[in-house]
């Protein structure tokens, strides 16, 4: 030190106290048996037991002081002084004045962190803050960042996916939920993916306030849409390969719209680019693409595509979204007996809507009238067994169990509906089975609480079987169902099933059953999917 800047006051050393204040040259308050500054920095307080100053006694203090707490004092130390080379932290350890040094930085430290501890209790009330900040000696405080180049808001978007969103997804059939297993490692790897995510949860969570206008909504979803856009030019042009991520893209934005209630028919678009990239998909290996995530996604989309179909004009569009190749695939899981998030156990009844379709489909598209043929009628009786001989798998839970048994109902009444067509009258043709079908499917539903998480795949058979409903009393407990389904759940589509079913409901009998739900959608311009 410079001679002109030595000390020229005695330094006053504490005479009383415990052992750790004379150390650290503080005034201890002399609470026994643990003094308030050795409270407050977790160190050892040990009192004299001889004089005051015995060198023994000091020395022995800090040895046992040491053994007592090596690794709180290391690691206050090195949080302290982080850039010290590793010698002169040795050194500085193993002397009382690092002790001391370490202790005194403690103390502000701790001085500081009770005066940040209101601000953080308030910060903690603000949804766009979910992780505090701290603002230590001169450091400006800035917010951690998981995510860079996303919003704070991202934080609770993704927060709110993985507690809320993903759940009301999967209809929890298994305990491995895929929406989170298969889908968020997955976004990570994806500035689409991992938007197209936020989209979701952003229009779930909107939905749930009952805020169309929601405005963070609305941005991510633009945001989606464009990335989107951007990942299919650069994958028409050759500068990517791998469709998976263009892929679950895809099929998040079909699941987007499900939250959101779509009534502009958007899901459509994404179900036909989902169809090719699919095919695409399918021609890699199992070592590119992991089998589980594979059936995952063949899952996904036949659920998705089975269950839109409905709501396509049978009488105008010849468009299938679910092609013999993948239809084949989707048959390889049955092998398995296959039990998803989406399909449940019925994966096998889903797979028969294109083929009630195409059937139903060829006489709606006749300019006249005209009896089914001997044809019809075979494949008509062949899809019957089939419907009639399948059943649940006996290990699932009981709620997939009935679930199971209230779509095979639904899919008897959309079969028997298929050859009556739009004749569907008083004396049409399987009037009595179409009844005794929604009665009993009515019956398993009241089996089923309408909180319980199967119901997020049960729009289609609630649709299917509520389109035939003809008593007031039965119409209002599946609106009633159906109304408490939306308030839990938070998904626009269930909304959106009990507004078409209402507007059926207005119609002649004449015009009722599953096959003019589409008619009912251009009446209402209520274009949904139903998945």
């Amino acid at each position: 030190m410079p001679p002109d800047r030595q000390r020229t006051t005695r330094i006053v050393r504490v005479r009383t106290g415990c052992w750790a204040c004379r150390r650290r040259k503080k005034k201890c308050d002399e609470i026994r048996p643990k003094c308030g500054g050795c409270t407050r920095n977790d160190l050892v307080c040990e009192w004299p037991t001889n004089v005051p100053g015995n060198a023994a006694s000091h020395v022995s203090s800090i040895s046992e002081e040491r053994r007592s707490s090596p690794l709180r004092v290391a690691e206050g130390f090195e949080a302290i002084s982080p850039r010290t080379p590793a010698s002169h932290r040795q050194s500085s350890v193993s002397s009382s004045g690092g002790l001391s040094a370490i202790a005194d930085a403690r103390d502000q430290i701790g001085d500081r962190r009770d005066s940040e501890l209101s601000n953080i209790s308030n910060i903690n009330n603000v949804d766009n803050a979910l992780i505090p900040t701290m603002a230590v000696g001169n450091v400006v405080p800035r917010t951690m960042s998981m995510l860079p180049g996303y919003e704070p808001e991202s934080y609770t978007l993704l927060s709110h996916y993985l507690s809320t969103t993903a759940d009301c997804m999967a209809n929890g059939t298994t305990p491995i939920n895929p929406f989170l297993v298969q889908i968020v490692p997955l976004a990570f790897t994806s500035d689409l993916l991992l938007q197209l995510v936020l989209a979701q949860s952003a229009a779930h969570r909107a939905f749930r306030r009952r805020d169309e206008a929601d405005a963070v909504a609305q941005s991510h979803y633009t945001k989606a849409i464009q990335l989107f856009r951007h990942g299919v030019g650069e994958f028409i042009e050759g500068k990517e390969s791998n469709p998976l991520i263009l892929l679950v893209g895809a099929l998040l934005m079909c699941f987007t719209e499900t939250a959101k209630g779509d009534m502009t028919g958007t899901i459509f678009d994404h179900l036909t680019a989902a169809n090719s990239l699919l095919v695409k998909l399918l021609e890699q290996s199992d070592s590119a693409v992991p089998r589980e995530l594979k059936d995952f996604v063949i899952e996904y989309y036949v659920y998705t595509a089975s269950v839109s179909m409905i709501s396509v004009d049978a009488r105008l569009s010849r468009q299938l979204f679910l092609n013999f190749d993948l239809e084949q695939r989707a048959r390889e899981l049955l092998t398995v007996q296959y039990v998803g998030n989406l399909c449940g156990c019925w994966l096998e009844l889903l797979l028969l809507i294109p083929v009630i379709f195409d059937l139903g489909r060829q006489l709606m598209m006749e300019e006249q009238v005209t009896m089914p043929t001997a044809d019809d009628m075979a494949m008509f009786a062949s899809i019957q067994a089939q419907i009639l001989r399948w059943a649940p798998f006996p290990f699932v839970e009981p709620e997939v169990f009935m679930a199971g048994l209230i779509f095979q109902q639904a899919m008897l009444i959309y079969l028997y509906t298929s050859l009556g067509g739009y004749k569907y009258t008083s004396d049409g043709m399987y009037k009595g089975l179409i009844q005794t079908a929604a009665t009993e499917a009515m019956s398993y539903l009241d089996q089923l609480s309408p909180s319980a998480r199967i119901n997020s795949g049960m729009c289609w058979p609630i649709a299917v079987v509520g389109s035939c409903l003809e008593t007031p009393e039965q119409q209002q407990c599946l609106k009633t169902r159906l109304t408490v389904m939306a308030s839990h759940f938070g998904l626009g589509n269930m909304h959106r099933t009990m507004q078409l079913l209402e507007a059926i409901w207005d119609l002649p009998s004449s015009e009722a059953g599953p096959w003019n739900i589409c008619r009912s959608m251009q009446q209402k311009q209520i274009w949904i999917s139903f998945a």
